[in-house]
């Protein structure tokens, strides 16, 4: 006390206790309402909202009249690709009499064609588009996460990679099938346009990164492995890397130090159009690998974590490489002969039924529970 007396503070320290100790008390009180507060918020409020949404969501299912031609069209992520992306442009080449809602996800760029009407998930209007639709086609889960309900009156067709099997087959792949080479110079020319690589008559590896190590591309050795493809197939080669679409903002990660032959495929958003000028194809993933099969080019496994076992059926019949050195190897003494004979019984075992003509059969598919008057033209 005898110091504060003498450092002139006296007085300013006994007035200003009462303050403080007052304002000690505020900050406890806004800390104790701040945590009520987020407890009832998350805890019990938003488990009550959840629980009203779905009567509001079941409300408008039974009460929306549905515009018999009307389409929602769900892909994956949002970008115009995959299985809805051919089912729309069969719509659309037929000139079908149906309005075609396209379901946006943040980040979605586009470009989509003009004739779309456009909502954005898990909004209300997409949840009135989907209630007032006689068909709603969707691929992954994100329709089911939504909690949407479907009326007796619709038509929920489920597409793409994790689908139920179906002999209707997967549009996504009819550009894989009838890989023209007039339309594999109009898809190259678009792709390279768009991710800024010039043209140079160069030949394309396309590798897509494992999941689980999405920034990195460890034991990749990018100048050995086009050395390789050089050697066994010819030509000058480039390297196009489309990381998953979940970690896309972490490709400029992946390429970090990469030779300036290594391309970042990231931002194409039609992973079909990759796969359909790509010369060759390599991953440790069976879905666009699975795919990149029916073209009969050059495909190979590389899964430098791997634990063990195949992690699919689809890829089980190809060798699979899990360090640089190995993957140098097989693509050195790659053999056709045998890769076509590989191909053809995993896509016996497989029971593939692409033909070129899937998007043409589900379009059918869908215009055949619609009145007359959504078909305008015919295949």
């Amino acid at each position: 006390m005898m110091d504060t007396l003498l450092e002139g503070k006296l007085l300013a320290l006994i007035v200003g206790a009462p303050f403080r100790l007052v304002e000690i008390l505020v900050r406890a009180v806004h800390l104790t309402v701040r945590g009520v507060r987020l407890l009832v918020q998350e805890s019990i409020a938003r488990r009550i909202d959840r629980r009203l949404s779905m009567y509001g969501k079941r409300r408008l299912a039974s009460r929306t009249t549905v515009d018999v031609n009307s389409l929602v069209l769900m892909s994956a992520t949002g970008e115009y690709d995959s299985d809805a992306k051919y089912i729309a442009e069969e719509l659309l080449r037929r000139g079908a009499a149906v309005a075609i809602t396209w379901v946006l996800r943040d980040g979605s760029v586009g470009p989509f064609p003009r004739q779309f009407h456009f909502v954005r998930y898990g909004t209300a209007r997409f949840f009135r588009a989907l209630a007032g639709a006689k068909v709603v086609v969707h691929e992954g889960g994100a329709l089911r996460a939504s909690g949407a309900v479907r009326s007796p009156a619709q038509q929920w067709l489920h597409v793409g990679r994790d689908a139920p099997a179906s002999s209707l087959g997967h549009p996504r792949n009819d550009p894989l099938v009838d890989a023209s080479a007039d339309r594999v110079a109009v898809v190259r020319k678009k792709v390279l346009d768009r991710l800024g690589v010039a043209e140079s008559g160069q030949r394309f590896l396309l590798y897509t990164p494992p999941r689980r190590t999405p920034a990195s591309v460890t034991g990749l050795a990018p100048a050995r492995v086009r050395d390789a493809l050089s050697e066994r197939f010819g030509g000058t080669w480039e390297i196009l890397i489309r990381v998953p679409a979940a970690t896309a903002s972490l490709s400029a990660q992946v390429l970090a130090g990469l030779p300036y032959f290594c391309r970042d495929a990231t931002p194409y958003p039609d992973e079909q159009e990759l796969l359909l000028i790509a010369d060759a194809a390599m991953s440790d993933r069976s879905g666009a690998l699975a795919d990149f099969l029916l073209t009969g080019r050059p495909a190979f496994v590389f899964d430098p974590h791997a634990s063990g076992a195949e992690r699919s059926e689809d890829l089980r019949a190809l060798p699979r490489a899990t360090s640089h050195a190995q993957l140098v190897q097989q693509v050195i003494q790659f053999d056709d002969t045998r890769h076509r004979e590989r191909v053809e019984r995993i896509l016996a075992e497989r029971g593939a039924d692409d033909d070129g003509r899937a998007a043409s059969r589900v379009v059918d598919e869908i215009l055949g529970g619609l009145p007359s008057s959504g078909r305008r033209g015919e295949p």
